[in-house]
């Protein structure tokens, strides 16, 4: 689950201010590639990711149009 929310400043020449979050409930998949020690095995299988491989992350920015 990700949000975004953002705030445009001024009409000319909008600054737009922005932040949100990816992976807001940090569900993620703690071994996505099974039995990655061993890339020739018999067991490998780099296939079966089911879901996200990184945690939760937060970001912000400022966004300028010019027109």
């Amino acid at each position: 689950m990700n949000a975004q929310m953002s705030k445009t400043l001024g009409n000319k020449n909008p600054l737009e201010i922005y932040f949100g979050c990816e992976n807001i409930t940090n569900d993620f998949q703690k071994d996505a590639i099974i039995a990655s020690e061993a890339p020739f095995g018999q067991y490998f299988d780099a296939s079966l990711i089911w879901g996200s491989i990184t945690g939760r992350m937060f970001y912000a920015g400022l966004r300028y149009r010019i027109k």
